[in-house]
């Protein structure tokens, strides 16, 4: 009895080793993600600065690398003097304009969602960071497309109405790129602030 239990486990041990040997390790995945976002870079004349410009000025195509989390931002527009609040836990909006699976630059994942339904997240409540999947059109946004990367610009005092570009790695992403390991390009994220929930335009 104790050798068959034995062969059984040897026989578990060895099938998990040749599954591992067999699919992509995270270090694979990671590789492929740095080569990708690379690409973009090279093909897109980006410069990468080490430092975020004091005064939230960015010149065409220069993205802040920010250290901890790989996520790079453009600020294209920093929005007025209306600023978001941690402690009071501001309700922010966003739409989208251009979302792109940088794996395959011609999978565009959305379009747009200016005539649609916002995503939302209250700044400062981390829980409000990310979604889960839902059949919902504002469920499926929250899952495929919020994540922390998208309140980092907000640390820097941009306000109300600011726009921003942003490239972000899977590992700082939504639900859905941590668990299919895909960076995604956001050609335009605008945020708005507001008790209420912002009037269509």
């Amino acid at each position: 009895m104790k050798k068959i239990i034995s062969v059984i486990f040897a026989l578990m041990g060895f099938a998990i080793l040749f599954s591992a040997c067999g699919g992509e390790t995270y270090a694979d995945k990671l590789k492929k993600e740095t080569k990708a976002i690379n690409r973009f870079i090279d093909a897109n004349g980006i410069k990468v600065l080490n430092e975020y410009p004091s005064n939230n000025v960015f010149a065409e195509n220069e993205y802040y690398k920010d250290a901890n989390t790989g996520v790079y931002i453009r600020v294209i527009n920093p929005g007025n003097d209306d600023k978001p609040s941690r402690e009071k836990k501001t309700d922010v909006y966003l739409r989208y304009e251009n979302i792109l699976n940088m794996l395959n630059e011609n999978d565009t994942l959305a379009t747009s969602n200016q005539q649609g339904v916002y995503m939302t997240f209250k700044y400062g409540m981390s829980s409000t960071y990310t979604g889960a999947s839902s059949s919902s059109l504002y469920g499926s946004q929250m899952y495929y497309f919020l994540s922390q990367a998208c309140v980092i610009p907000l640390d820097h005092g941009l306000g109300n109405n600011a726009e921003v570009s942003l490239i972000v790695p899977f590992a700082s992403g939504s639900t859905y790129q941590q668990t299919a390991y895909v960076p995604l390009y956001y050609q335009t994220l605008k945020y708005r602030f507001t008790n209420d929930e912002p009037e269509e335009n």
